[in-house]
């Protein structure tokens, strides 16, 4: 059994595949037995996503094709996140509908040559036998392939040089915007039966651009917009906490998936929401949604936990769903009240499992009235999983956000801060015996992808700068200058001015780089841009200035007509534009 701290994985490799561990040897094995790579990346937080790539792996075609003809590898896109870029990005070059799982077919010098998410059994059977088929008799073909393959991800979603200095200007941030807010807008207010996702960083550029440019009409609709989905079924208002997607953009189905990633941006978003309109509710909510990653996502070792999931799919599972017998079982005098309250509708059947919604009349019920109704939850817990794992990256990042939150929110007396400490004592207590070096996940277990790499290390430096701001210790000052000196002497590349996914020691992922392309949470690249700004603010080191305005250089050529994918670099042109001031 390959050893994995992967939840994910753990049940894949319950199966009859032979699955190899993502490493140099396997690679050095496909090359000494010429095999085709199959290589499989998925997670566990989606259920649907999940229940469709165990299935086709129990399939007994299925199995036998990859047991006989391929080296297959399985990764967990949170154990190897560039992995998850380079097939992102290999779908988008091969012009494909891109989400995960992802799975690619590799030559054995692991130049892949094509790739698919989710699939039918029948569809992959028919891919594998053409391929190979090919691999036998036109090898070439796929060679060529692979090399024009691998070229397209060796300069895809990087900078490859310095650009010239140019200025950084509210021209080019005004044309950013107007490039994509309009389609934006108008695709989020259709009822699309396309997947919706909690894309927290794109409000929370939105609402802090609008709000410096005083944009009234554009914070007008954003209100809205927090509202809509502030009061709908993606906000869980018995547990708190919001789940990461809808079915489509009306928010009416929730596809009931809670991530820590998550819920910390929403949590900012809210904050911010408050600090610029000042209303109460959006301080509840996002005092509700620290509430419940304190209360379920808390990790008894220590740290937060990755995510919550069911173990049913959505449409079979009660687990967060109420009946009305439920209700009037559990509220005889008020079951009308209740109901209503949590946005149900009374005359549905008795028996039948209804969505439930937050709406502002919820937080009028009492705690008693909550705790009632978490009991009947606690009947259903076997329908969850939980991913225990603590990441480093994401506890960085929620100790960084505790201090955003305790500013916005006004909340000096509140222990957020010490929370935020908490996280990084815990972190400098798991670092490895060099006593610098940290791991991926905040745990005594070992495993092959225990290394910590650029997105750790940048949202871990960001905690540093940002507890520092809040509380002037000394302490973590002394940590701050080693762990920049550390960035800069392992990830820092003078060729581009950006910096890399992976230190100077033996690489395994085929293209050594790190993405800019903010996808699923910020890009390592732009998280470390605002370190630099930040660090320039402190020390007035012109060096740490001269490197944030490199990477502005880099990125301001391409920006426009990148939309919500560069909403990162976006932000740190506004914050460098906004402290104009503090640069002339």
């Amino acid at each position: 059994m390959n050893k994995t701290s992967s939840p994910y994985l753990k049940e894949l490799y319950k199966g009859p595949i032979k699955w190899k561990p993502f490493s140099v040897k396997t690679l050095n094995l496909a090359k000494k037995l010429d095999k085709i790579i199959f290589i499989h990346i998925g997670y566990i937080a989606n259920i649907e996503a999940r229940e469709s790539a165990y299935a086709l792996f129990r399939d007994p075609r299925i199995i036998e094709v990859i047991n006989t003809n391929f080296i297959p590898i399985a990764i967990d896109l949170e154990d190897v996140p560039e992995a998850m870029l380079v097939g992102m990005d290999l779908l988008v070059i091969t012009e494909q509908y891109y989400s995960i799982p992802i799975n690619i077919f590799s030559l054995p010098g692991a130049k892949p040559f094509t790739s698919f998410s989710t699939i039918s059994p029948e569809e992959f059977l028919n891919l594998s036998y053409n391929i190979i088929n090919s691999f036998t008799e036109k090898r070439e073909l796929l060679d060529k392939a692979g090399k024009y393959v691998s070229n397209r991800l060796s300069g895809t979603g990087i900078v490859q040089r310095k650009e010239q200095p140019c200025k950084i200007t509210d021209k080019i941030l005004h044309a950013y915007v107007k490039s994509w807010i309009s389609r934006y807008i108008i695709s989020k207010r259709r009822n699309r039966e396309t997947p919706y996702t909690m894309n927290s960083r794109y409000y929370i550029f939105l609402l802090k651009y609008s709000h410096y440019y005083k944009i009234d009409e554009n914070m007008k609709w954003l209100e809205q917009a927090l509202d809509k989905v502030g009061f709908s079924p993606m906000f869980d208002p018995i547990d708190g906490g919001f789940f990461s997607q809808a079915r489509n953009t009306s928010f009416t189905e929730p596809l009931y998936e809670k991530q820590l990633s998550e819920n910390i941006q929403a949590a900012v978003l809210f904050s911010f929401a408050y600090k610029y309109y000042g209303h109460k509710r959006y301080k509840e909510i996002a005092e509700k949604t620290i509430e419940f990653i304190e209360k379920r996502l808390k990790s008894p070792e220590g740290g937060y936990m990755t995510s919550i999931s069911l173990t049913k799919m959505s449409m079979e599972s009660s687990y967060y769903k109420y009946s009305m017998n439920e209700i009037m079982d559990a509220f005889p005098d008020t079951y009308i009240y209740i109901a209503q309250s949590l946005g149900m509708d009374e005359k549905q059947a008795d028996d039948h499992q209804q969505i439930i919604s937050n709406k502002p009349q919820t937080g009028k019920l009492s705690a008693d009235e909550i705790a009632l109704l978490k009991q009947i939850r606690e009947k259903k817990r076997g329908e969850t999983i939980t991913d225990k794992r603590v990441i480093t990256a994401y506890n960085c990042l929620y100790a960084t956000s505790l201090c955003l939150i305790s500013h916005n929110l006004h909340n000096s007396g509140s222990n957020y801060i010490v929370k935020a400490k908490e996280i990084i004592s815990l972190i400098l207590e798991y670092k490895k015996k060099d006593k610098i070096r940290l791991h991926r996940y905040i745990s005594k277990e070992k495993n092959e992808h225990a290394n910590a790499d650029l997105l750790d290390y940048t949202f871990f430096l960001n905690a540093l700068l940002n507890i520092f701001k809040s509380t002037k210790e000394k302490h973590y000052d002394g940590l701050i200058s080693r762990y920049t000196a550390f960035i800069m002497l392992n990830h820092y590349q003078a060729h581009n001015g950006m910096f890399s996914k992976t230190s100077k020691d033996e690489q395994i992922t085929p293209f050594k780089r790190e993405s800019i392309i903010d996808y699923i949470r910020y890009s390592a690249n732009s998280v470390m841009a605002r370190n630099l700004l930040i660090l320039y603010k402190m020390r007035r080191d012109e060096f740490f200035l001269n490197a944030f305005r490199q990477q502005l250089y880099n990125i301001a050529p391409q920006i426009i007509g990148t939309g919500p994918l560069m909403v990162g670099w976006a932000l740190q042109m506004l914050n460098y534009i906004s402290n104009r001031s503090d640069f002339d």
